[in-house]
Protein backbone atom coordinates (compact mmCIF):
# COMPACT_ATOMS: atom_id res chain seq x y z
CA UNK A 1 0.00 0.00 0.00
CA UNK A 2 1.39 3.55 -1.24
CA UNK A 3 1.38 6.30 1.08
CA UNK A 4 1.21 8.30 -1.65
CA UNK A 5 -1.52 8.49 -4.19
CA UNK A 6 -0.04 8.13 -7.79
CA UNK A 7 -0.03 11.36 -9.59
CA UNK A 8 1.60 12.50 -13.22
CA UNK A 9 1.49 9.51 -15.47
CA UNK A 10 4.58 9.75 -17.51
CA UNK A 11 5.16 6.71 -19.01
CA UNK A 12 2.92 3.78 -20.08
CA UNK A 13 4.40 0.16 -20.81
CA UNK A 14 1.92 -1.93 -21.50
CA UNK A 15 0.11 -1.88 -18.59
CA UNK A 16 2.55 -0.62 -16.80
CA UNK A 17 2.53 2.70 -15.81
CA UNK A 18 5.30 4.84 -14.48
CA UNK A 19 4.62 7.52 -12.49
CA UNK A 20 5.88 10.72 -11.32
CA UNK A 21 5.27 10.44 -7.97
CA UNK A 22 3.83 6.81 -6.09
CA UNK A 23 5.30 3.80 -7.44
CA UNK A 24 7.77 3.05 -10.07
CA UNK A 25 9.44 6.93 -10.97
CA UNK A 26 11.20 7.36 -13.82
CA UNK A 27 14.77 9.15 -13.40
CA UNK A 28 16.50 8.59 -17.25
CA UNK A 29 15.37 7.91 -20.78
CA UNK A 30 17.89 7.15 -23.06
CA UNK A 31 16.98 7.35 -26.96
CA UNK A 32 19.10 5.75 -29.52
CA UNK A 33 18.57 5.13 -33.21
CA UNK A 34 20.59 4.71 -36.44
CA UNK A 35 20.14 4.89 -40.04
CA UNK A 36 21.68 3.00 -42.52
CA UNK A 37 23.98 4.13 -45.77
CA UNK A 38 26.15 2.31 -47.25
CA UNK A 39 29.36 3.72 -49.38
CA UNK A 40 29.45 2.38 -53.46
CA UNK A 41 32.63 3.41 -54.56
CA UNK A 42 32.34 5.16 -58.43
CA UNK A 43 35.17 6.96 -60.31
CA UNK A 44 34.36 10.17 -58.96
CA UNK A 45 34.40 9.16 -55.15
CA UNK A 46 31.94 7.08 -53.23
CA UNK A 47 28.02 6.94 -53.75
CA UNK A 48 26.21 6.55 -50.38
CA UNK A 49 22.94 5.13 -50.57
CA UNK A 50 19.62 5.08 -48.13
CA UNK A 51 18.75 1.31 -46.67
CA UNK A 52 16.48 3.07 -44.16
CA UNK A 53 16.39 3.10 -40.32
CA UNK A 54 17.97 0.39 -37.77
CA UNK A 55 17.50 -0.42 -34.86
CA UNK A 56 15.73 2.34 -32.26
CA UNK A 57 15.64 1.50 -28.59
CA UNK A 58 15.40 3.23 -25.53
CA UNK A 59 16.72 3.13 -21.76
CA UNK A 60 14.55 3.77 -19.08
CA UNK A 61 16.51 3.81 -15.18
CA UNK A 62 13.42 4.02 -12.83
CA UNK A 63 13.17 3.44 -9.00
CA UNK A 64 11.30 3.11 -6.20
CA UNK A 65 11.16 2.80 -2.41
CA UNK A 66 7.91 0.13 -2.56
CA UNK A 67 7.90 0.23 1.36
CA UNK A 68 6.47 3.88 1.21
CA UNK A 69 5.83 4.42 -2.42
CA UNK A 70 4.90 1.29 -3.64
CA UNK A 71 5.42 0.28 -7.62
CA UNK A 72 6.17 -3.44 -7.15
CA UNK A 73 2.99 -4.64 -9.58
CA UNK A 74 4.09 -2.09 -12.05
CA UNK A 75 7.50 -3.79 -12.02
CA UNK A 76 5.14 -7.44 -12.22
CA UNK A 77 3.47 -6.29 -15.14
CA UNK A 78 7.02 -5.17 -16.86
CA UNK A 79 8.67 -8.58 -16.47
CA UNK A 80 5.29 -10.30 -17.62
CA UNK A 81 5.57 -8.49 -20.80
CA UNK A 82 9.31 -9.22 -20.78
CA UNK A 83 8.79 -12.99 -20.04
CA UNK A 84 6.07 -13.43 -22.62
CA UNK A 85 8.13 -11.06 -25.16
CA UNK A 86 4.43 -9.38 -26.25
CA UNK A 87 4.44 -6.16 -28.64
CA UNK A 88 2.98 -3.93 -26.25
CA UNK A 89 2.13 0.10 -26.58
CA UNK A 90 4.69 3.05 -25.13
CA UNK A 91 2.55 6.05 -24.39
CA UNK A 92 4.55 9.56 -23.08
CA UNK A 93 2.75 11.81 -21.50
CA UNK A 94 4.16 15.36 -22.48
CA UNK A 95 3.37 19.03 -20.93
CA UNK A 96 -0.21 20.11 -20.69
CA UNK A 97 -1.15 16.01 -20.36
CA UNK A 98 -0.48 15.40 -23.95
CA UNK A 99 0.28 11.71 -24.60
CA UNK A 100 2.52 10.85 -27.33
CA UNK A 101 2.15 7.37 -28.99
CA UNK A 102 5.30 6.15 -29.26
CA UNK A 103 4.35 3.10 -31.45
CA UNK A 104 4.61 -0.58 -30.61
CA UNK A 105 8.21 -1.98 -28.58
CA UNK A 106 9.22 -5.35 -26.46
CA UNK A 107 11.03 -4.98 -23.38
CA UNK A 108 14.54 -6.29 -24.29
CA UNK A 109 16.42 -6.30 -21.22
CA UNK A 110 14.96 -5.54 -17.64
CA UNK A 111 17.11 -5.52 -14.63
CA UNK A 112 16.77 -4.73 -10.60
CA UNK A 113 18.48 -3.74 -8.12
CA UNK A 114 17.77 -3.92 -4.46
CA UNK A 115 19.35 -2.41 -1.38
CA UNK A 116 18.92 -2.59 1.98
CA UNK A 117 16.76 -5.83 2.46
CA UNK A 118 14.13 -4.87 4.75
CA UNK A 119 14.32 -7.57 7.71
CA UNK A 120 10.30 -8.17 7.50
CA UNK A 121 9.61 -9.40 4.27
CA UNK A 122 13.22 -9.30 2.48
CA UNK A 123 12.10 -7.03 -0.11
CA UNK A 124 14.50 -3.87 -0.77
CA UNK A 125 14.18 -0.65 0.58
CA UNK A 126 15.23 0.74 -2.48
CA UNK A 127 14.96 -0.60 -5.99
CA UNK A 128 16.72 0.52 -9.06
CA UNK A 129 14.63 -0.86 -12.23
CA UNK A 130 16.19 -0.49 -16.02
CA UNK A 131 14.49 -0.89 -18.68
CA UNK A 132 15.80 -1.74 -22.05
CA UNK A 133 12.71 -1.36 -24.61
CA UNK A 134 13.27 -1.78 -28.51
CA UNK A 135 10.44 0.08 -30.84
CA UNK A 136 9.13 -2.01 -33.61
CA UNK A 137 8.83 -1.04 -37.27
CA UNK A 138 5.66 0.56 -37.88
CA UNK A 139 4.22 -2.08 -39.71
CA UNK A 140 4.95 -4.60 -37.50
CA UNK A 141 1.50 -4.89 -35.66
CA UNK A 142 0.06 -7.40 -38.26
CA UNK A 143 0.70 -11.25 -37.57
CA UNK A 144 2.73 -10.22 -34.23
CA UNK A 145 1.97 -11.20 -30.82
CA UNK A 146 0.22 -7.81 -29.28
CA UNK A 147 -0.19 -7.73 -25.99
CA UNK A 148 -3.44 -5.83 -24.19
CA UNK A 149 -4.02 -5.29 -20.51
CA UNK A 150 -6.75 -7.82 -20.46
CA UNK A 151 -5.12 -10.42 -22.35
CA UNK A 152 -1.57 -10.38 -19.52
CA UNK A 153 -4.05 -10.43 -16.54
CA UNK A 154 -5.41 -14.24 -17.03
Amino acid sequence: MSVFEPVGALISIGGAILYTVGGLNPQRLAFSSEARFPAHATPSGLLYQKTGLGERSLSIEATTFPHVMGGLDNYAILTAHHQSQATVPLVRLKGNYLGLVSGLCVIQSLEADEEKLHPFDGVGRQIDVTIGILMMPAGIAAGSNISSLGGLLL
